[in-house]
Formats: structure tokens, C-alpha cells, sequence
């Protein structure tokens, strides 16, 4: 597995006004798959940060490093891989690593403390843990079982020892209605859930004690894509997904009462020209497309910049995207431009997916991790070239 460190582009000013500027670029891994793309579905490369400030990463492709926040790698080791996979640094600085039933938690030179699986835990069969967070020197993880409408809660102390373990059915009709686990939050006293499926446009909210029990759920109708929590208030950013053309921010309390919901346009981002080419079936006039398609973006995840300002990233039509939002005002900047450093091809038969998936602040700059992959219609067999990297950028005030 190459990993190169572009340690030249000290500062690659991107072109929006001067706004961004990337101090490193670090690539993680680059391989090739033969299935379809998979970074919608599930987490590609995830990055936590140590009480000093290095970070450790995990790419969906098997390799768990930690390196300086200047970019210098300081050790870098294969671990197992798996569809859903996570990783956080608890508050000993030590990596909980969860992947499918097991957790290993290793320590800051990346030796393992202990593996265990938990696939025997619960009574049902075919268990996948999704989501992962530490607090109160505890972890509280949250999953879901194959073939089922129920999702589970449990809490481990530090030795790795089941603490409690909870169930539950969520409210839909059927086992392919069900919405997955993606993200779990201890905030003010309260554990939040959040659950949401990659191609549909409603989401969960479940909150519970600390135990698990007292349990709250509700259903909202528009995709919340992560939870963050800023001073003393937890808040969702989503977006709706069916029409991808409207972000929505808002404030969640610890009864999952929405407050403060803030709706603002996402300016348009397909073009005819650049879109109908790729069309299995015959395209629609360009007067059809400019009525129906309009925009295609994809949220995944924000950071504070102030109280009134968050920076937004995800997918815009294939490119890398970035959106500087003021929430009293709307929207500052708005960056989707091509990014060609991993690519392969130049031709128009070319499929790019290029998307920016987590970001953290850092000192005063941010990390952004992401994925960049590509194919060319024209080949015989379908093979797909995948970059994993992780980079810092800076965002002019």
C-alpha cells in the first residue's frame, strides 16, 4: 500500500476567492475494487484526534495509522476489514477499533490491550455494530441485527465487560423499511441515537438515560445526516433527500424536540451538458432537465466556525464539496470545483465520485478526510481506482 505525502503543497489555494488554502495532503491508501461504489453506504476513511493533537486514522481498506497533525505518518499497521467498521479515541488516548461484532482497543503505539466479540451478546442472531462513542470512561455503542426491524444498545466499561445491553423494534412495517444505526452521542445525560438509511429520506431519533432505559424515539421526515453538539446544545444538520436541493439545520433537545429549523436553497450544481451522457436510458430534453434537475448534493458532515457560522462538506455532483454557511444570513460560499489529482482518466467516458467525508478542527485549521474513485465506461470489465487521503486545510476569516 503507497502512501505519499505531498508535503510541497504547503499552501494550494483552491480557487474560491482566496477562502480555502490545503496545507498537506496525505494519501492513505490507493487500490483498485470490482464492485459498485460503496462511499455512500458506508464510512470510507474515518480520522479521531489524541488529547496532543496527533490523529489516527482508519481506512475502509484494512490500514489504522496515526500521525502528527503536520502530516507525518508515525506508525501505520493492517487490521481486519469489514462493511461496517469505526474508530474513536477515548479519553485514556487509547483506539477503540469496532468492526462487524468485535471491539479491539489498542494504545497509542498501536498495540492491542484486548479484542472481544460480542456477536453472542444478544439472543438474536446476525448482530453488526454501527456506531461508537466514549464517555464518562465507558463506550456506548449502538447496532442492528440482518434480517430484523430491532436495534440494540450496550455499554462496556474499560476492560471491555458488558455493563447493560438494551433492544428494540423500530416503528416500521417491514424489515426492508428498516433505517440503520449511524451515529450515537452522549450529551447532557442522555444518549441520542441517530438512524438513517443511505437511499431514503426520513430519518430516527431515539434518546435514552445513561442505562439505556426511558427510551425516546421519534420519527422526522427529512434525512439527518450528523448530530454535533456546540457549547451547551446538540444540533442536527440534514437535508431533503429526495430533491438533494435544501440543507436544514436545527437545535434537538433531550425529548427530541426540534427547535430553531433553518431551511436554505443549495444553488444549482447540474448542468445539462455534463450530466445526460451518463443516462442508461434516453436523456430528458434539456428543457425537462432544467425543470427537474437542478441540484445533487450530498451532505456528510459540518464543523463550527463561530456560533452563527458552520462549514458544511459532502458531494456535489461528483466533486468535492465545501459550503460556508451563515445561519442568520444564508450562504457565504459555495466550493464544488474538480480536484484531478488522482485521476486516472481524462476522457469523457470517465465516471468521477469525489467526496470529501468527515471534517475536525485542528488547532486552528481543519482535517478533512475523504475519497476520490473513478472508472471508464469504455473498459471491458468494471474495475474501479479508489484513493483514501486525509488533508488540512485552512479557512480564511
Amino acid at each position: 500500500m503507497k502512501i505519499t505525502l505531498n508535503i510541497l503543497i504547503l499552501i494550494l489555494t483552491f480557487s474560491v476567492q482566496g477562502q480555502i488554502s490545503e496545507s498537506w495532503n496525505l494519501d492513505i491508501d490507493s487500490y483498485t475494487h470490482n464492485s459498485s461504489n460503496y462511499a455512500s453506504k458506508f464510512p470510507p476513511i474515518e480520522t479521531a484526534k489524541f488529547s496532543n493533537g496527533d490523529l489516527v486514522v482508519l481506512s475502509q481498506y484494512g490500514s489504522l495509522a496515526r500521525f502528527k497533525n503536520c502530516g507525518t505518518i508515525i506508525w501505520k499497521k493492517v487490521v481486519e476489514t469489514c462493511a461496517q467498521q469505526r474508530v474513536i479515541i477515548d479519553s485514556n488516548d487509547d483506539i477503540i477499533f469496532s468492526c462487524g461484532t468485535e471491539i479491539t482497543k489498542f494504545d497509542s503505539t498501536g498495540e492491542i490491550i484486548w479484542n472481544k466479540d460480542y456477536s453472542n451478546t444478544f439472543s438474536k442472531n446476525y448482530l453488526t455494530f454501527d456506531a461508537i462513542t466514549s464517555a464518562n470512561n465507558k463506550l456506548y455503542i449502538a447496532g442492528h441485527f440482518f434480517h430484523s426491524t430491532y436495534i440494540c444498545q450496550l455499554s462496556i466499561n474499560k476492560n471491555g465487560n458488558v455493563l447493560w445491553k438494551t433492544k428494540f423494534k423500530q416503528d416500521v412495517d417491514f424489515e426492508f423499511s428498516f433505517l440503520p444505526p449511524k451515529q450515537i452521542v452522549v450529551f447532557d445525560d442522555a444518549i441520542f441515537v441517530l438512524a438513517h438509511h443511505y437511499s431514503k429520506s426520513n430519518s430516527f431519533l431515539y434518546t435514552s438515560n445513561l442505562n439505556g432505559k426511558k427510551r425516546i424515539d421519534k420519527e422526522v421526515h427529512f434525512k439527518i445526516k450528523k448530530l454535533k453538539f456546540y457549547k451547551n446544545s446538540l444540533f442536527a444538520l440534514g437535508q431533503l433527500d429526495n430533491l438533494k436541493d435544501k440543507l436544514i439545520f436545527g437545535k434537538i433537545d433531550k425529548y427530541l424536540e426540534l427547535s430553531n429549523i433553518l431551511e436554505f436553497e443549495l444553488p444549482r450544481n447540474l448542468e445539462y451538458n455534463e450530466n445526460t451522457p451518463s443516462w442508461a436510458s434516453k436523456p430528458p430534453t434539456k428543457e425537462e432537465f432544467e425543470k427537474e434537475y437542478i441540484t445533487a448534493y450530498d451532505i456528510n458532515d459540518f464543523v463550527f466556525l463561530g456560533e452563527q457560522n458552520i462549514l458544511v462538506i459532502g458531494n456535489s455532483s461528483g466533486k468535492p464539496w465545501v459550503l460556508n454557511l451563515d445561519l442568520d444570513n444564508g450562504i457565504n460560499w459555495n466550493w464544488d470545483i474538480p480536484d484531478e489529482r488522482y485521476y486516472k482518466f481524462n476522457n469523457e467516458y470517465t465516471r468521477h465520485y469525489y467526496v470529501f467525508n468527515s471534517i475536525n478542527k485542528v488547532g486552528n485549521n481543519y482535517l478533512i478526510s475523504g475519497i476520490s474513485e473513478e472508472h471508464n465506461d469504455q473498459e471491458k470489465t468494471f474495475v474501479t481506482y479508489v484513493n483514501l487521503f486525509v488533508r488540512e486545510i485552512k479557512v480564511e476569516k
